[in-house]
C-alpha cells in the first residue's frame, strides 16, 4: 500500500473558525481532484477509509507523533492531528468537527461532552498525567526560586483558564494558596501550552506556569519549582473516542495503543508520568 502523508492541524483560539473548516473540510477536499500539496496524498490511492482523525491536548504533540509511526505501520491507517488547547478542541466537536478520537489533557471537558451525548463515559480511559511547574527564562533574571517568588515578576504567563488545563490548574493553585487576587492582573494568558513556553523562552515575560512535559528536555528555559501533589488535585489527561466516529474500531485500537506498554513509553519518553491507577473504559471524572 502506498501510505499517505500524515497531517497536523493546529488548533489556536483567534484561529478557531479557521481550524474547524480546515479540518472539516478534509472529507470534502478528497472528494475533489485539486488538493493542497501539503494535504496531498499518493496517486491512486482512496484514503478516507484508511484515516483516523485525532485530536489532542497541545501538551501530547510530541508523544503521539513519536507514537504514531509504530500504529500507522502496525494498522495500515493514517492519523490526522489536530492540536490545541483542550477547551478550544472540545468547542470544535460540539460544533461539529468530524473527530474519531478526543484526548484531553483535564477530565473536564470529556465530562462535558459526556454531558452533550458526543462520548460514552463507559468509552474513557486515564492514560498519563502531569507536573505542575514554574518556568523562567534562561538566567532567571528576577531570581524566582518558588511560588513566594512570583510575587517579583513584572509580567506572569499561564493558559486561559477558561480553556487550556494548565491555566486552570495554575488559577486553582494560586487561589489555594491565597495569591491568584494578587498575581491575576500580571497574567498574560496564553492559548495553549506551546505559547506560554514560547512567551517565556523568549523572555517576554518574567515566569510562566505550564505542565512540566511542555519543558521537558528543552533548554530554552529553566525549570525553577515543581508544585508538590498536595498541592494541587492530580493532573490527569483522558481519552475517548467520538459517538459520532464511523472509525469506533480503529478508534479503540489507537487507545489501546495508547495505554500499552509502547505507548506509555513514548508519553513517558516526553515528560508525561505514569497515570495512578489508569484504566480503560472508566468515566472520566471517576
Amino acid at each position: 500500500m502506498i501510505r499517505m502523508k500524515r497531517r497536523t492541524v493546529h488548533s489556536g483560539l483567534a484561529g478557531l473558525k479557521l481550524a474547524f473548516l480546515c479540518f472539516a473540510g478534509i472529507a470534502v477536499a478528497h472528494a475533489l481532484a485539486g488538493c493542497a500539496p501539503e494535504q496531498s496524498v499518493a496517486e491512486g490511492t482512496t484514503p478516507t477509509s484508511s484515516e483516523l482523525r485525532v485530536s489532542a491536548a497541545t501538551t501530547l504533540k510530541g508523544a503521539f507523533e513519536d507514537l504514531a509511526p509504530a500504529f500507522e505501520k502496525a494498522s495500515d491507517v493514517d492519523l490526522v492531528f489536530n492540536f490545541g488547547a483542550s477547551g478550544v478542541l472540545q468547542k470544535q466537536i460540539e460544533g461539529g468537527a468530524p473527530v474519531d478520537v478526543f484526548a484531553s489533557a483535564s477530565p473536564a471537558q470529556i465530562d462535558e461532552l459526556i454531558e452533550g451525548s458526543f462520548v460514552s463515559a463507559e468509552s474513557t480511559a486515564t492514560f498519563t498525567s502531569n507536573d505542575l511547574v514554574v518556568i523562567v527564562p534562561k538566567g532567571n533574571p528576577k531570581g524566582i526560586a518558588g511560588s513566594a517568588d512570583l510575587v517579583k515578576a513584572d509580567r506572569l504567563t499561564t493558559g486561559d483558564p477558561e480553556t487550556a488545563p494548565h491555566g486552570t490548574k495554575a488559577k486553582e493553585w494560586l487561589q489555594a494558596q491565597r495569591s491568584w487576587s494578587s498575581l491575576e492582573h500580571r497574567f498574560v494568558f496564553a492559548e495553549n501550552a506551546a505559547q506560554t513556553f514560547d512567551y517565556v523562552a523568549r523572555g517576554e515575560v518574567d515566569a510562566g506556569i505550564v505542565f512540566g512535559s511542555e519543558a521537558f528536555g528543552k533548554d530554552e528555559v529553566e525549570v525553577v519549582y515543581t508544585v508538590p501533589a498536595e498541592e494541587i488535585k492530580p493532573i490527569k489527561y483522558v481519552i475517548a473516542p467520538l459517538k459520532a466516529s464511523d472509525r469506533q474500531e480503529i478508534a479503540r485500537e489507537f487507545i489501546e495503543f495508547v495505554l500499552s506498554a509502547e505507548g506509555q513509553k513514548a508519553l513517558q519518553d516526553n515528560g508525561f508520568k505514569a497515570a495512578t491507577g489508569a484504566t480503560a473504559a472508566q468515566p472520566a471524572g471517576k
